[in-house]
């Protein structure tokens, strides 16, 4: 699944004053690198206040990913994690308004 036409995410991201980082898992349907199968690919999203540089943050489950799904390479698993990291902000941050500088 090539997402062509979309904004590529790199692995670690901050938006909004949140540090995202995709964590990427490889997978072989077969079992094993060996019998000849491509690998698939799936992410969870790591989400910590980027100026919590301690903090480990909290680990994500992608959706898409949850259901079962998988991508066939690990730029898209990061573009995936990413962009549902982004939505995760977006709702911790919904109708939170910054406070004007001084």
């Amino acid at each position: 699944m090539a997402l062509k036409g979309f904004r590529v995410h790199q692995n670690n991201l901050v938006y909004k004053g949140f540090r995202l980082n995709a964590r990427v898992s490889r997978e072989f349907p077969g079992g094993s690198a060996d019998d000849g199968t491509a690998p698939q690919f799936t992410a969870t999203v790591l989400v910590t206040r980027a100026n919590m540089i301690q903090s480990f943050g909290e680990d994500y489950v992608v959706p898409k990913f949850a259901k079962g799904d998988h991508v066939d390479s690990p730029r898209d698993a990061v573009h995936v994690a990413v962009s549902h990291g982004c939505d995760i902000v977006d709702a911790l941050t919904d109708g939170v308004v910054a406070a004007a500088p001084k």
